[in-house]
């Protein structure tokens, strides 16, 4: 469990993240483990990748994960609380 993105969702900071060889800012909405047992977030990336959307990123041990100064008012339109596809929610907006 990491405590950064768990303060991130509270305090609904961005987060920054090296994954799959580019670096992603996201504004963090559900953090947890998914039903195979990876440690997940779903964020709305807000750049790093292939445009904005909400996206799934599976996280190890070893994704360094910073939360940044700049924070976020709302949550996404397309956002739900309770995810589904997460089998133990540690934070959620």
């Amino acid at each position: 469990m990491n405590q950064t993105i768990i303060s991130a969702i509270e305090e609904r900071l961005l987060l920054t993240f090296d994954y799959k060889g580019k670096t992603r800012v996201v504004e963090p909405h559900t953090y947890g483990l998914q039903h195979n047992g990876n440690e997940s977030l779903s964020a709305w990336q807000l750049s790093g990748g292939s445009g904005q959307d909400f996206r799934l990123y599976v996280f190890d041990e070893k994704t360094a994960v910073e939360a940044q100064s700049k924070s976020f008012e709302f949550e996404r339109p397309a956002y739900q609380r309770g995810d589904r596809r997460f089998s133990k929610i540690f934070a959620e907006l």
